[in-house]
């Protein structure tokens, strides 16, 4: 297989983090799991079965636990089929819905989370506080994951001119807005944000001379050259944000 110039040679699986790894996910699981999903597992259920998947990750949700059980263990079967496995520590069965916050309570617990696309999913109420509703947070890791690059960028930016590193800096910004900017994560976008400036914040101040910009200083130069807002971009309830 080649890839920016370089020719490399595998006899299973495909480049982590190559380009052509998602199409060829795709491809593959489409035979290997959707297809045996909606054809054959999905038709012996009894109650509600679906199955949602971005490339090589996804989650399958049930009406009934026993259900959920069972395809758990065929996962594995079929998948070996085509010379694949479940990656055991990602893998798991759990309760999700309307009732699991009330049974976990019911057991002195507290309601099972899980990670999809970056995102932490948890049970949630409307906002009457009333019926269930399922609510979404940047993932733990992935907002650790996303400042680290940030802060990488930023030491290899030492070279730009503040204008041009300003303008990515404003870019990056809404990248991770438009994508995190969902219904319920304002929380977590804002708090993105505000690490972002303190960044910035600090690597400017190293450009000169130490200490002359101080935080008053920089919140005035906030004022002049603002920074995306954090704000809801995308509506999980079917409408658009503008």
């Amino acid at each position: 297989m080649a890839e920016d110039g370089s020719v490399m040679v595998s006899d299973e699986g495909t480049p982590q983090g190559g380009v052509i790894s998602p199409l060829l996910a795709n491809i593959y699981l489409h035979y290997a799991l959707d297809l045996w999903f909606e054809k054959v597992y999905r038709k012996s259920c009894t109650g509600f079965a679906r199955l949602i998947r971005y490339v090589d990750d996804f989650v399958v949700c049930f009406q009934y636990k026993q259900e959920a059980e069972l395809f758990r263990e065929g996962l594995g079967e079929r998948l070996s089929k085509f010379g694949l496995e479940v990656e055991p520590t990602k893998t798991k069965v759990m309760e999700f819905g309307r009732f699991a916050v009330q049974n976990a309570k019911g057991r002195g617990e507290r309601a099972e989370t899980f990670d999809f696309l970056g995102f932490t999913h948890y049970c949630g109420t409307k906002r009457d506080g009333k019926g269930f509703r399922m609510k979404r947070m940047t993932a733990r890791k992935k907002f650790t994951a996303k400042l680290k690059i940030f802060k990488e960028w930023l030491k290899k930016a030492r070279s730009l001119k503040t204008g041009e590193l300003w303008e990515t800096a404003k870019a990056k910004l809404r990248g991770h807005y438009n994508y995190y900017g969902v219904t319920d994560n304002l929380r977590g976008i804002m708090r993105f944000g505000e690490e972002v400036k303190k960044l910035l914040f600090k690597w400017l101040n190293r450009r000169g001379k130490r200490g002359c910009l101080n935080w008053q200083k920089f919140c005035e130069m906030l004022k002049r050259f603002p920074l995306p807002e954090a704000r809801i971009r995308v509506s999980m309830f079917g409408f658009s944000v503008n």
